[in-house]
């Protein structure tokens, strides 16, 4: 006999509908260059570092990192949702460093002066001895006297103790051989453009110092990064030390910098594979749906396609995985334009975005972030980009020809992107919207793994489709054709008596993502 009620009356049982989780929110990045500090695991592996905001960013990679990886700003101040690092690694490339001469003149007169100073302070404190001697043999010296001139002597003592200490580390540092050596905390060719000012002046007290100044040189202004003044030979080491953009390679410093302006050189981006290995520390976060490789040194351009070919790679790879990426890159600096053209042609992809100039890709990919999912990137404005250099008309139309995005500077726009296209030619948000409703349906198929595969389970899984189809087109990102004959979307779900005995269900579904208007062709009609 069925169990169930046996006095009459009611039972109910309440079953829990079935309820996807809200999607992550669209226009997480995914970033990868030079930090200056980089976060590791228990088993010293580096790790990969999220930050919403700029001052978290700053907090734990370091105030260098603005510089070495300037995209995290641009991204950030065009409203990106959040940015997630995966650092290159420190040893990376090679450390652009600068040598700077030792000025033996200097050297010889901070010696003097150090030397002059133990003379001075060895008389002072036999004069301090010889008076406290004297007070302490006469037997009718009152007592208060005996002590001050203890106290003097013993003051005395330690001058001459300091005034000794100072000249043997002036000997140390300048008896060796001439010239200091600095080197940029983070590797890679961005230290290339920083500048050392060493500048000379005398305190009040006479002795020599120097102002020591570390700068950047971008396009014709200088931005001071750091600024440490009245440095002396002895405290130059320590200062050094404690800053966030230089460091210096030996234990001393070796000799008295000239006053003069140093270029740091000799820096190397890393290699391809060290740019693979930090794109696959990024496979395991899901949300992420962006991906900017900040690749420094466009000088070989075959390098910088086998690099940006890697994120390519990367986000068809995750595209399989049912989590789709778009990745992102930019022209070099120089070069022609159809230089630029060319690698946009060996970079074909819907899955990847090509900007021009060189130093634009952070804002654009930061804007693009920050829209909603199925809106375009065409004529949005920019925020924090100054000095790109000038597009002019034809150099636009040749770099849209070339499928490349220019940001342009518009009268009474601003800064914007004049079009939104994914190397291939199609619209960004295009491939965002179909990227969209497949992980959509990752998410809404994973609830009904291990249920039944009857009339009802199919059913249900249906229904759980449309839902979510039904919202993205009131969202606006589907759209039925413009003659209304065919619908947004058209799902199907379906399993055949081979597919029912191997547990499988199959869904058969095709969306039409909404398209910008990139072109408007007007006719007017002049009556007489």
């Amino acid at each position: 006999m069925a169990s169930g009620l046996i006095i009459p009356g009611v039972q109910v049982t309440v079953v829990k509908e079935v309820l996807p989780q809200q999607l992550a929110p669209s226009g997480v990045l995914g970033l990868i260059g030079f930090t200056e500090r980089i976060e590791q695991t228990d088993q010293d592996q580096t790790q990969v570092t999220r930050a919403g905001s700029w001052p978290r960013y700053v907090e734990v990679l370091g105030r260098a990192s603005a510089y070495s990886l300037p995209e995290a700003r641009q991204a950030l101040d065009n409203g990106v949702s959040e940015l997630v690092i995966s650092p290159l690694p420190a040893n990376a490339g090679a450390t652009a460093r600068v040598a700077l001469t030792g000025d033996e003149a200097k050297a010889k007169a901070f010696r003097a002066l150090l030397d002059k100073g133990v003379r001075d302070a060895t008389a002072a404190a036999d004069d301090a001895k010889r008076q406290w001697d004297a007070l302490k043999a006469n037997a009718s010296s009152d007592p208060v006297a005996v002590k001050q001139a203890e106290a003097r002597s013993v003051e005395a003592k330690a001058r001459l103790d300091d005034a000794t200490a100072a000249q043997k580390a002036g000997s140390d540092v300048s008896n060796d051989k001439a010239g200091l050596t600095l080197t940029a905390r983070a590797p890679g060719p961005w230290a290339n453009g920083l500048l050392v000012q060493v500048a000379y002046r005398d305190t009040l007290d006479q002795s020599v110092s120097f102002d020591l100044k570390v700068l950047r040189r971008v396009a014709g202004r200088e931005e001071v990064l750091e600024m440490y003044r009245g440095q002396t030979l002895t405290a130059f080491t320590a200062t050094l030390r404690g800053s966030s953009f230089l460091k210096v390679d030996e234990a001393k410093a070796l000799g008295w910098p000239r006053a003069d302006e140093y270029t740091l050189t000799g820096g190397q981006d890393a290699s391809a594979a060290d740019y693979a290995a930090a794109l696959d520390r990024l496979r395991d976060e899901s949300d992420v749906d962006m991906v900017l490789a900040a690749v420094q040194d466009f000088s070989d351009l075959t390098k910088v396609a086998r690099i940006y070919g890697a994120v390519i790679s990367h986000c068809n790879a995750l595209s399989d995985e049912c989590r789709g990426r778009v990745g992102f890159g930019q022209v070099p600096r120089t070069g022609s334009l159809d230089t630029h053209a060319q690698l946009a042609n060996n970079l074909v992809s819907d899955r990847f975005v090509l900007v021009a100039p060189n130093g634009a890709v952070g804002a654009v990919t930061g804007m693009v972030g920050s829209l909603p999912y199925f809106q375009s990137p065409t004529f949005k404005r920019l925020s924090g980009l100054a000095d790109l250099p000038a597009l002019s008309t034809e150099e636009q139309k040749a770099l849209l020809r070339g499928n490349v995005v220019p940001v342009v500077l518009e009268r009474g726009r601003g800064t914007i992107v004049l079009r939104g296209l994914t190397t291939d030619g199609d619209q960004i948000n295009v491939r965002r919207v179909a990227d969209r409703a497949v992980r959509m349906l990752k998410q809404v198929g994973d609830l009904f793994i291990g249920l039944l595969n009857n009339a009802d389970g199919r059913t249900a899984l249906k229904q759980k489709l449309v839902e979510a189809l039904v919202q993205m087109e009131k969202d606006g990102a589907l759209v039925p054709s413009t003659d209304g004959k065919d619908p947004a979307f058209k799902v199907e779900v379906y399993s055949s008596q081979a597919d029912f005995a191997q547990g499988i269900v199959r869904v058969n579904m095709a969306v039409r993502p909404v398209r910008a208007i990139d072109y408007i062709y007007a006719t007017i009609t002049v009556q007489v």
